[in-house]
């Protein structure tokens, strides 16, 4: 009678987890040193480890947790406590973003497609992000896999982004819905666009970090 191979933990080989392995030991090190001290050094391992780093040397807070760091690109913004970052599949932030306390990106995840398979042994799907400039994230949000927010955006509390958020939008609810858009920016704009390039709004404002 045939038996069954038992599930794989994971389709990535040692090398993945070695390399996942050092940036979270080293990681662990700076992780909740307390502001002022921890955000510079906080900085300089990000610097290292992502694939594009330009985080201001402070405001970059305590208990962030990060998975995939060479997927992540960001520009001059702000990483608020218990920010999670999983960029597997590509995740772009750009310049002046505010991300609040425990704000979420997931950029890929389980596939579920075959029942004949446990979850855990399915292969993992890419979804990357994109983040224009300027946008605002609330408490608690979260940012599903092949979304585009664009720029002058925000994003309400608790909030789950499954799709894309137009620039100069205001959404919330679960899953996150239009409210209205901010004044001055006219209405069905392309997200995508917009995240593709930096914007002139953005980079006029005088944003604490700048």
């Amino acid at each position: 009678m045939a038996t069954t191979p038992p599930p794989r933990l994971s389709a990535h080989g040692a090398g993945a987890y070695i390399t996942a392995g050092v940036f979270q030991l080293v990681w662990g090190l700076v992780k909740y040193v307390p502001t002022p001290l921890g955000d510079p050094l906080r900085r300089a391992v990000l610097g290292a480890a992502f694939a594009e780093c330009r985080l201001p040397l402070f405001w970059i807070r305590t208990g962030i947790d990060v998975w995939w760091p060479r997927g992540i690109r960001i520009g001059r913004s702000c990483l608020n406590e218990n920010v999670f970052l999983n960029g597997y599949g590509g995740i772009t932030i750009g310049d002046h973003c505010l991300i609040g306390r425990g704000t979420s990106f997931f950029a890929g995840g389980h596939m579920f497609d075959q029942p004949d398979r446990l979850i855990l042994d399915q292969p993992l799907h890419k979804g990357p992000i994109a983040v224009g400039d300027d946008v605002y994230f609330g408490l608690n949000a979260v940012v599903l896999g092949g979304v585009t927010i664009g720029t002058g955006a925000v994003i309400g509390a608790g909030a789950v982004v499954v799709e894309d958020v137009p620039p100069g939008a205001i959404v919330a609810g679960v899953p996150a819905r239009l409210v209205r858009y901010r004044d001055g920016y006219p209405e069905r704009q392309d997200a995508r666009a917009s995240a593709e390039k930096p914007s002139v709004r953005a980079a006029a404002s005088e944003h604490p970090v700048g």
